[in-house]
């Protein structure tokens, strides 16, 4: 991930002396150092995870075949060294979609150091990438049905692990776009760290030009568990196979290709 060192690189020069949103490691998740948050938000319990959740090389796949998302995080979205794809998720309703909406956060794999943050709607089956922020470090959560995207912000003289604040802002899903309800800032060099509000934007965020994308997972019922072969359904041993019948071939990682039995 060579590029995405050097873009972590600008991005942190790109907040000399000012306070810029964009700039700064994750606040939770990805989030490895620094200092804690000043006040933290209570977060609700998300909605059940989209079953990609639990395939990482079919969420990094998604990723990688959404055309919205910019070459350099396809193109670098690949698995760390004796650990999986540096990715971190969120679930929640935040779209009112077909399905729980699906944050990921690119990361990097050292430090896991938020490369972009997406949201992806369901819609008829497929997710269609709704919000993007490309602008590391950076790292995006549901908070109570709402989209949070949290920024670190660092001045000239700021070492890696010590920032000088934090910007949240808040979005909302309204009339098919995010829009921002809430930013603030938390000055971590203050003798008393407090959160400050700030102005929000009257624009939406801006939409992604993308096309849905099918999350290559299989449907609910192909990824119930199959049964034991060496069992029925009331835990007794199973009949032979009929005279004639094949027996489910396995694949090379040890999943059935043929499920269901009596079908």
């Amino acid at each position: 991930m060579g590029r995405v060192a050097s873009t972590l690189a600008t991005g942190a020069l790109a907040c000399a002396c000012v306070v810029v949103a964009g700039c700064g490691t994750a606040a939770t998740g990805a989030r490895r150092e620094g200092p804690a948050p000043a006040a933290t938000r209570v977060k609700t319990p998300s909605t059940v995870a989209p079953a990609i959740v639990a395939d990482q090389v079919a969420l990094a796949t998604m990723v990688r075949k959404d055309n919205s998302v910019s070459a350099d995080v396809r193109e670098d979205l690949t698995p760390c060294v004796g650990a999986g794809y540096p990715m971190d998720t969120d679930s929640g309703d935040l779209t009112a979609g077909d399905g729980p909406d699906l944050v990921i956060n690119v990361t990097t794999c050292g430090d896991g150091l938020g490369i972009a943050a997406y949201v992806y709607r369901m819609v008829n089956g497929k997710y269609q990438n709704v919000f993007a922020d490309e602008q590391p470090p950076v790292y995006g959560s549901v908070e109570d049905g709402r989209l949070q995207i949290i920024h670190e912000v660092y001045r000239t003289d700021d070492p890696a692990t010590y920032p000088t604040g934090q910007e949240s802002i808040t979005y909302a899903w309204r009339g098919q776009r995010f829009v921002e309800v809430a930013r603030d800032f938390s000055d971590f060099g203050a003798r008393t760290p407090t959160v400050s509000p700030e102005p929000t934007s009257t624009d939406p965020a801006p939409l992604p030009k993308s096309d849905p994308v099918d999350p290559g997972v299989p449907s609910a019922e192909t990824t119930t568990p199959a049964k034991s072969p060496s069992s029925g359904v009331s835990g007794k041993p199973s009949s032979p196979a009929a005279p004639g019948s094949t027996a489910p071939q396995m694949s090379a990682d040890g999943d059935a290709i043929q499920h269901g039995q009596g079908q």
